[in-house]
């Protein structure tokens, strides 16, 4: 099976500081433009190099950077072929890109259409109030409003994803109003996974229960969410539904062997490549500016999948299911997780087991 590579390039830094996301996001410098051209035209050689399905990302919030119009024509010269603009479109906060004057976002948003973007996706954690506590800003939500109405006046096909927490089921009526209002091309619901960072741990005072989400049954239909998928995620992946499904035993890395053959990758603001998403990184692999093409291409090379498992954890120190069992029961809540990995994660912080993430 073919090798699947993703090279997320951090730019710059977000807009926001969202307590459900891994990425070790908020206000942060942006990448000087003179080294993202020196980390382009040295990645593109070890990008070659490499035998697999290789995609270019750039994060966090690119519209942040100020010359992202400049970076986003460079990359798509020099490796189109890499990069992923026509299969993610365009993911933002909206906050930066509306304080834009008109013909200066507009040239942009020109620009990314033509690197590929024919579709922009939007994310609601709640109503005013609560979307803006859960991404940390204050001007979000209005922003969010103005963003949706612009990549509609645009004529970019918009997606609205509805990021699951307890203010979600609370304030549903209020985001169907927002919705009704927005023209979209479709709604989905994420489930938020799980990784040992202090912002997801902090999430977790919001995390919807089993509870929570089956107060959603039979509305989500109406935005057209198939709601067969959905509660299928929420019967499997509770945590009383995960642990009746590892109460008999459970092996770490036969579990492993079923993840994706993917290795994800981060390229630093000071050039540094890493093993593991941004805010996931474990290891060191290199640097673009001191590294040779060579020894690039040769170490990841040697990279084993990091989708899950062994992406945080060292397999061989984690104490047997049985024991984490022991450790957490009774269960005080019945979270709601995407899979049972992350379930599993949140278990292994309640036992205070250290991860391999880099801090």
């Amino acid at each position: 099976m073919s090798m699947k590579y993703t090279f997320e390039i951090t730019i710059a830094g977000c807009s926001t500081d969202c307590l459900h996301c891994y990425v070790d996001g908020g206000p942060a410098p942006t990448m000087p433009y003179e080294d993202y051209l020196l980390c382009i035209n040295k990645l593109k050689p070890v990008l070659d190099g490499i035998n697999g399905d290789i995609a270019v990302t750039l994060g966090n919030e690119i519209f942040n950077h100020p010359r992202i119009k400049d970076i986003v024509r460079e990359t798509y010269s020099l490796i189109p072929e890499y990069f992923t603009l026509k299969e993610v479109g365009i993911n933002t906060t909206g906050i930066s890109m509306m304080k834009m004057h008109r013909d200066e976002r507009d040239e942009l948003i020109d620009t990314l259409v033509d690197a590929g973007a024919r579709s922009a996706c939007l994310t609601i954690h709640g109503n005013e109030e609560h979307h803006n506590e859960v991404v940390r800003n204050k001007i979000a939500y209005k922003s969010l409003k103005k963003a949706a109405d612009y990549f509609n006046s645009y004529g970019i096909e918009l997606f609205i994803s509805i990021m699951l927490n307890k203010y979600v089921v609370e304030d549903w009526n209020e985001i169907m109003d927002f919705l009704n209002d927005v023209p979209n091309y479709g709604a989905f619901v994420v489930v938020p996974l799980y990784m040992p960072t202090d912002r997801l741990r902090e999430f977790q005072k919001i995390r919807a229960e089993y509870d929570d989400c089956m107060k959603l049954e039979g509305r989500l239909r109406q935005l057209g969410i198939d709601e067969d998928e959905f509660f299928n995620t929420v019967e499997s992946y509770n945590e009383r539904a995960v642990l009746d499904l590892v109460k008999n035993g459970f092996d770490y890395k036969k579990a492993e062997e079923q993840c994706p053959n993917w290795v994800f990758l981060n390229i630093s603001k000071e050039l540094d490549l890493y093993y593991g998403n941004a805010g996931a990184r474990t290891r060191l692999i290199g640097n673009l500016k001191t590294s040779s093409t060579e020894e690039l291409i040769n170490e990841i090379g040697k990279l084993k999948p990091n989708y899950d498992y062994s992406a945080f954890y060292d397999l061989d120190k984690l104490p047997s299911v049985d024991l984490i069992l022991e450790r957490i029961q009774p269960l005080r809540t019945n979270y709601v997780y995407p899979n049972v990995a992350s379930c599993l994660y949140s278990w292994f912080d309640l036992c205070s087991i250290p991860s391999i993430i880099k801090k």
